[in-house]
Parts: structure tokens; C-alpha cells; sequence
């Protein structure tokens, strides 16, 4: 458990005339008790536990008289809510062994509880607190209590050191707030660089036309557009024949008129009318037709429309023909890209060329989202410098199923060079900018909050080394952090204390 305790003013105190039996606590709302002197004294704790946070401010306690309301505030450390059931036990231990137990059955608000103990003897106790309930079940050491023989003996409070961030527990519940500890991690080495998102190598298709041709309206209809998936082998247009050179239709004619002559050939052969060379050449002419026929996609089941189908499936990027146009040999007609894998090309500064031999992996956000995509596969390490921006070619295969990564994506990445740095580290949702410094705000006490710049190290995209401006064991919010940067903002003092 680490504790951490500041004191504060306590600017009102309620005295009782009247002692009290200790027993089960009063239920008094600590926000609206009435209290009829003014003392100083008392203190506020903080206490984190592996399942919640405890923060309370209490009174002075003087011997014999019922205390003011203390101000209990629980959090739960799986969402960072308040705490709504549970029975409170406030116990103070005299060095005898003699104890006394203040017990509230629930919170008076959501989060809040507001024992008043009363202790019969003055002396230096100790103190216990604990929770039971269906949300948590929690145990905290308080530590030593004073408990005042008469209202004159009690000592101020030391005064509360400047420049604190008042953050209350009214306005970190209502909104997403969290803070994580900080300790030591190993951390990846890792290398700053950008890159972009490219399509993976046997992933990506022109679709060239092999023949010249006329993509008729009526056989063309429904010709897939920009966006649209496409099966492997799936008929992306369908050409019919022009008399031009080049054409569907001049290879299939081509390869009929010479099977016709085959024959022929074969008949005079048999007959001994022509020589078997005649016989050879005509038959060599076939298979040189054939050959070439069956280079532009045909065969000789089809008929004289020529259909051009879908090399590798996958999505759509552009079509090159409209429907009723003329189709050269040679335009590409559609460019099909398969965005289940691509690749992250990242381009090294000449100047890291030497260290990225053992880089295995990168972490790296695209342009427009926060989200962090990992490549676990390197492709390629590059083995020349590109003369004209200095940097070296490093390329990684990252899956894709969910189609997120697009093509032509620009990317900030963190390529892992091997090894691993250690050092405090925090998640990088820790850090801000803040004018161009690295800064980030530590939970001093419940409600109480610093910021601090840093000085950060190396990342692995998802948690970064601090070198200065934190300690072990802090602190540090990773979510709500700009709702108390908002609260450095206020004009009115708000570092002073409280009534809940």
C-alpha cells in the first residue's frame, strides 16, 4: 500500500458539548453538518490500495466530544467510480489495546461517507479504516491520530504548500478519469521515424486489355466501380470484336481459318497430292495461332466476345473505361488492390541506417486517428541509401481485416531496433504537449494534483521512459488530464479546502 497524507486547514470544526459512547457512526451528511466553532487542525490522507483509492479529510478530534464530519471519499480502481454500498469501520487503537469503533452502513452520497467518531481519552491513537460491501472489500492503515485533551490544545495545521491544482472528487467521477502508478519498465528500443502504407507485393493488379475491342453498353451494365470487391476470376468487362488489327476476334478467325487448312492439308497428304512439309509448316502454323490466341485469354469454347475476368480478388481502386467505349490493347482497364495485408514502408534517415539491422517490429499511427496498428512481419531491410531524401528503405507486412489501413496512408512510426531500455515508464496517454513541452499531472492527493514537465526517452508506442520530472510510486493521470489542466485555469483560489 503506498499512503500519502498533506494537511489542510480544517476551517470548521464541530465540537459537541456533549460526549458520546462510541458505537455505530451518525449518518450526517459531511456536506451539510452544522457546526458551531471554528479550530484548526486535522489533515487529509490518501491512501491507494490495489483495488481503490481512499481520500478523506477529518477534524480535530478531542477527547470526550463527538468529532465534525469526516469526509470520507472511496473510488474503485477498475473504472475509477464511486463507491455506492458498504459498511465503513472507522477504528481507533489506543496503545493499551482498548479500541473504538465508529461504524456507518452506507454512504451518504454516492462515494461519500461521513463518520464522526468519538473518542473518550486524549492520547496518540492509531487508526484503521475499512469497507465492506457487493462493489469492495478494502482495508487501509491510517496511521497515528491525535486525540485532544480540551479544544486550546489543539495545534494548527501546517500551512498547505502553493501551487497546487484542486481537481475534486465531485468533478473526476462524473467523467472518464484514471490514474496508473509509476514504475519501472523495460521498454523496447525504438527509432522515430514516418512512413506510408503500400500495397503488399502479389496483392496489387493492373488489369491491362490484351486485345483492342468495344465494351457495349448492353454486355457492360453492371461493370464494377471504385470500392466494390471482386472474386478472384470474377468477369470485370467483356469485349466484343472490332475489324481492326490487334483484335479478340482477328486471333480466334485467325486460328479457324488455319484448323480448316490443317484438315485440308491432312486430306491432300493422305491423298499424296502435297508433300508432308506442306503438311508440317501448315500445322506449325496452327499451334503458332493458337498459342498466341490463347495468350490473350481465349479459348476455343467461347464464342467472339472476349471476357476479361479478375486476376487476384480483392477491392476496386480504379476503373479506366466507361461502358460503350472503344478498349485499346493495352489500357489498363481496372486496378485491384487485396487490403487484407499491405505494407508499411518506412523510410530510415541515413543517419539510423547502421542501427536498424535488428530491427523485428514497429508500432505506427496513421494520419487522421489515434489508433496504434502493430507490423510484426519485416519484409525487407533495405541495402542503399536513396541519393535524393537520404534515407533507407525498411518494409514490414501488417494485417489488415478490417480494410482500416488504406493505401497511400502517411504513418508515425516507432520501429523496434532490438534490446530494451529500462527506466520509470508511464503510458503515453500520460503525456501531453503543452506548447511544445512534454508535460504530465500527478495525483498528489485525492483532489490535489501538480503538473510536472518532463523529460521523456525512448517509446514503444504505447508506453514511454521518463527520465526526469517523475518518481517511482507516483501518481500520473492517463485519463482526464486536460479536465485538470482545464482546472489550472480557474481564477478563484482553488487550492483551499473543502465541504463535501
Amino acid at each position: 500500500m503506498n499512503c500519502q497524507s498533506r494537511s489542510r486547514n480544517w476551517l470548521v470544526v464541530a465540537i459537541l458539548s456533549a460526549g458520546i459512547a462510541v458505537g455505530c457512526g451518525n449518518d450526517t451528511d459531511p456536506a451539510t453538518a452544522a457546526d458551531d466553532h471554528e479550530e484548526e487542525g486535522g489533515g487529509a490522507v490518501t491512501i491507494w490500495t490495489d483495488q481503490s483509492e481512499l481520500f478523506f479529510e477529518y477534524p480535530a478530534m478531542v477527547a470526550g466530544r463527538q468529532s465534525g464530519a469526516w469526509a470520507v471519499h472511496l473510488t474503485r480502481l477498475d473504472d475509477f467510480s464511486p463507491i455506492t454500498d458498504g459498511t465503513l469501520t472507522l477504528t481507533f487503537r489506543a496503545a493499551d489495546g482498548t479500541a473504538h469503533e465508529t461504524i456507518v452502513e452506507a454512504p451518504t452520497r454516492p462515494g461519500i461517507y461521513g463518520p464522526r467518531p468519538t473518542v473518550e481519552q486524549a492520547g496518540l491513537y492509531h487508526v484503521a479504516m475499512t469497507i465492506a460491501g457487493s462493489q469492495l472489500n478494502d482495508s487501509y492503515d491510517i496511521g497515528t491520530v491525535p486525540v485532544y485533551a480540551a479544544v486550546e490544545e489543539i495545534e494548527p495545521s501546517p500551512e498547505e504548500a502553493g501551487g497546487g491544482i484542486s481537481f475534486l472528487k465531485e468533478q473526476q467521477w462524473p467523467i472518464e478519469f484514471a490514474v496508473v502508478r509509476v514504475e519501472e519498465r523495460d521498454i523496447a528500443r525504438t527509432l522515430d521515424v514516418t512512413g506510408e502504407i503500400v500495397p503488399a507485393a502479389g496483392r496489387v493488379a493492373d488489369v491491362a486489355s490484351p486485345v483492342s475491342g468495344l465494351a457495349l453498353v448492353k454486355s457492360n451494365l453492371n461493370a464494377l466501380a471504385p470500392g466494390q470487391r471482386v472474386r478472384e476470376g470474377q468477369t470485370l468487362v467483356t469485349l466484343s470484336p472490332t475489324v481492326q488489327d490487334n483484335s479478340f476476334a482477328e486471333a480466334r478467325a485467325n486460328v479457324e481459318r488455319l484448323t480448316r487448312e490443317v484438315r485440308r492439308a491432312e486430306r491432300l497428304y493422305a491423298a499424296e497430292a502435297i508433300p508432308e512439309r506442306r503438311l508440317t509448316e501448315t500445322k506449325h502454323d496452327l499451334d503458332v495461332a493458337r498459342s498466341a490466341f490463347t495468350a490473350l485469354g481465349g479459348t476455343v469454347a467461347e464464342g467472339y466476345d472476349f471476357p476479361i475476368t479478375a486476376p487476384i480478388a480483392g477491392v476496386i481502386q480504379e476503373r479506366g473505361f466507361n461502358p460503350g467505349a472503344r478498349v485499346e490493347a493495352g489500357q489498363i482497364l481496372y486496378n485491384i488492390v487485396d487490403p487484407g495485408v499491405v505494407w508499411l514502408r518506412l523510410r530510415i534517415p541515413s543517419l539510423h541506417a547502421a542501427e536498424v539491422n535488428g530491427a523485428r517490429a514497429s508500432s505506427f499511427t496513421v494520419e487522421g486517428s489515434d489508433r496504434r496498428y502493430r507490423a510484426r512481419n519485416l519484409v525487407s531491410i533495405g541495402s542503399v541509401i536513396d541519393p535524393l531524401n537520404r534515407t533507407l528503405p525498411v518494409t514490414m507486412a501488417v494485417d489488415n481485416p478490417d480494410g482500416s489501413l488504406k493505401i497511400g496512408m502517411l504513418a508515425l512510426a516507432q520501429l523496434e531496433l532490438g534490446g530494451n531500455v529500462n527506466g520509470l515508464a508511464v503510458p503515453n496517454a500520460a503525456i501531453m504537449n503543452e506548447d511544445g513541452a512534454a508535460v504530465a499531472y500527478v495525483q498528489v492527493g485525492g483532489e490535489s494534483f501538480e503538473r510536472r514537465q518532463l523529460v521523456v526517452g525512448p517509446s514503444d508506442g504505447a508506453f514511454t521512459i521518463v527520465e526526469k520530472g517523475l518518481s517511482a510510486g507516483e501518481h500520473v493521470v492517463i485519463e482526464g488530464g486536460y479536465q485538470v489542466y482545464l482546472a489550472t485555469l480557474s481564477t478563484s483560489d482553488i487550492g483551499e479546502g473543502h465541504t463535501h
